[in-house]
């Protein structure tokens, strides 16, 4: 069913039908700390005038007649308001308007058509009502599939524990997008002192493995006591690899005794 039919209907809009995605704006923090996000929604398909006049058969909205014989209106409809639209006409057709626009740079008030350099489009405009029944639906927000990367658990295997470094021992990371690739000098994964601020790198090359889900290496030999964090600097990104260097600290916090 679509806003129009349903308005005109007065059908209730079924909005957990809706579903959106959150994505981070950008795989840098701000100055902050926080991260922003962006929504997308999640399209299911890309439906034809077939298949909208199937859903009106379906629910009953128009009984008495056939998928053809309604797709044949439509495309009749459609004609009409391109003629008009093509000739200056701006079209209501219920979920808002149509009109023709003409796209691209003049040189002077005297200057005339070239379409090597102007275009003429179709452009749309929500009507009010549309943009009222927008209002009422509440979708269903998901996260994302992001290329950030994302710490799911970290078994230290001397102590066997999620929490605690043992200096000289092996670690197993797991979680989403951990790969650590580029070849800037700063790329590797950091054990960060919480106190004194210290890191301490491990390279790419010197990992038993370096996956996307898993990483497996050995703890610094040279770690101190106190509270640590897990830093990833990688230059992955959607552009693979980017020129900058991505920096990530996860929340979690480890213990070196």
């Amino acid at each position: 069913m679509n806003i129009n039919t349903l308005a005109q209907e007065n059908i209730e809009y079924k909005s957990y039908k809706l579903p959106v995605r959150l994505y981070p704006t950008n795989m840098r923090k701000t100055e902050d700390g926080k991260v922003t996000y962006h929504a997308k929604t999640m399209f299911r398909n890309r439906l034809s005038m077939e298949d909208i006049a199937n859903d009106l058969i379906a629910t009953g909205v128009i009984s008495n007649e056939n998928t053809v014989g309604i797709v044949t209106l439509w495309n009749k409809l459609n004609a009409a308001m391109i003629d008009r639209i093509l000739n200056g006409a701006v079209v209501d057709f219920g979920i808002g308007v149509l009109y023709a626009k003409l796209l691209g740079s003049f040189e002077s008030s005297q200057s005339v058509f070239d379409p090597l350099k102007h275009f003429i489009d179709i452009g749309f405009r929500t009507n009010k009502e549309t943009k009222e029944l927008a209002s009422t639906v509440r979708p269903v927000i998901g996260q994302g599939n992001t290329h950030m990367p994302e710490l799911i658990e970290v078994l230290d295997i001397e102590s066997g524990k999620d929490g605690v470094f043992t200096p000289g021992g092996q670690l197993v990371i797991k979680g989403k997008n951990l790969f650590i690739t580029g070849t800037n000098e700063d790329v590797g994964l950091y054990f960060v002192n919480r106190d004194t601020k210290e890191e301490v790198c491990i390279k790419n090359d010197k990992m038993a493995k370096n996956g996307t889900a898993e990483i497996i290496c050995s703890v610094p030999a040279s770690l101190a006591s106190g509270t640590y964090s897990l830093m990833i600097k990688t230059q992955k990104s959607k552009q693979n690899p980017s020129k900058e260097t991505v920096c990530e600290v996860f929340d979690k916090t480890f213990i070196v005794e």
